[in-house]
């Protein structure tokens, strides 16, 4: 059914322990600033839907985490928030619906899930589940990298490297060298016990959070969009908060340089907007993908 409220979608905070390691915390006011925006929400009457990476499992204790946070996840219960896992934080899925904890908001937890707003259907989902490089709950090689990247931050006592840009970004980029390499690999090991002859070396890099690959995750959710008849995507993850025509809406992130979400209106228009001195600035970016040209 069709709501009366606006839905304001953030994701990717990836809120940790409070370390070296952690993101969010070592961002100038963030707390401060996710506060405010808390704020403008209830101020709204807004539904508050948190698309994934909310916490930072990969790089902190599940326990520290939790414990070290629950005035805000208190808060989050008590708005009624809606708390979709990503794959930062899909330790926690094996909870869902067992009653095994009862901490707050965790009991609001869920996967992907699908609404009718304006007469579209719109598929909210933190956007990993169509990526082979960060799918499933198993550690994989975004994990294993996030892990790399972890010691490298504690080694230096920060997240960000001298560049500015965020180490686990770095290596992630690199790791999809080393990605590619083993893939080639495992194939010619393959090929060769089993036929005898070389590999084809031109195989396909798995896309992540690198902007080079943003069109290239642009092609799987579009895929999916395909697949499972859906209208609209409200989607996380890479980083990239942007839109792509009225079928693609990307809420970015709370870890780099703006702090970014998607409002939807009840009649399904929906817009990027960037959080700037207390108030929601639109964010015109366009992103390259299929069905761009629809207005």
């Amino acid at each position: 059914m069709d709501r009366e409220r606006d839905i304001f979608v953030i994701s990717d905070l990836h809120i940790g322990d409070g370390g070296p390691r952690d993101n969010f915390a070592q961002g100038k006011d963030r707390q401060r600033e996710l506060d405010g925006f808390l704020d403008y929400v209830e101020k709204e009457n807004g539904e508050l839907i948190l698309l994934g990476d909310l916490f930072e499992f990969w790089q902190a204790s599940l326990s520290k985490v939790i414990v070290g946070h629950l005035r805000l996840m208190e808060r989050l219960e008590h708005m009624g928030a809606v708390y979709a896992l990503g794959n930062h934080d899909v330790d926690l899925k094996e909870f869902m619906g067992t009653g095994l904890v009862q901490w707050p908001l965790l009991g609001r937890m869920t996967g992907p899930f699908e609404r009718r707003i304006g007469g579209r259907n719109f598929r909210f989902m933190h956007g990993h589940e169509v990526d082979p490089y960060n799918c499933g709950d198993k550690p994989g090689w975004g994990r294993l990298l996030a892990i790399f990247a972890g010691i490298y931050e504690d080694r230096v006592g920060s997240p960000m490297m001298p560049s500015g840009e965020a180490v686990e970004n770095a290596l992630e980029e690199f790791g999809q060298r080393v990605v590619g390499l083993w893939n080639w690999l495992v194939k010619w090991f393959r090929v060769v016990s089993f036929r005898g002859s070389s590999p084809d070396p031109k195989k396909e890099l798995p896309p992540s959070q690198n902007p080079a690959r943003i069109e290239e995750m642009v092609e799987l959710y579009w895929k999916d969009k395909c697949r499972r008849n859906y209208d609209v995507a409200i989607v996380g993850h890479t980083h990239q908060p942007g839109r792509i025509g009225s079928w693609y809406y990307n809420s970015g992130c709370w870890v780099q340089q703006d702090n970014t979400l998607v409002r939807i209106r009840p009649d399904g228009t929906a817009g990027v907007f960037s959080w700037k001195q207390g108030q929601p600035e639109p964010n015109e970016t366009v992103l390259p993908g299929p069905g761009g040209d629809t207005a």
